[in-house]
């Protein structure tokens, strides 16, 4: 399933790497794109929105899901 996440306090390119390191390292992202100039990760998971919003939440960020 496909999933569109707004991360604001996502601001530079170690904001990035982080935020891939650790959806990777999980295993259970696939085709993670994190879109650092509007703040949005765009991933593929079978993991529910709220194990994908605490991913975001262990590599120190907030995120909610977006439309």
């Amino acid at each position: 399933m496909k999933h569109t996440f707004k991360v604001p306090d996502m601001t530079c390119n170690h904001c990035k790497m982080r935020i891939e390191k650790t959806m990777s390292g999980s295993g259970k992202v696939n085709e993670l794109n994190v879109d650092l100039q509007n703040k949005k990760v765009s991933l593929e998971s079978d993991l529910p929105v709220a194990d994908l919003i605490k991913l975001f939440d262990d590599a120190g960020y907030d995120a909610e899901a977006a439309e």
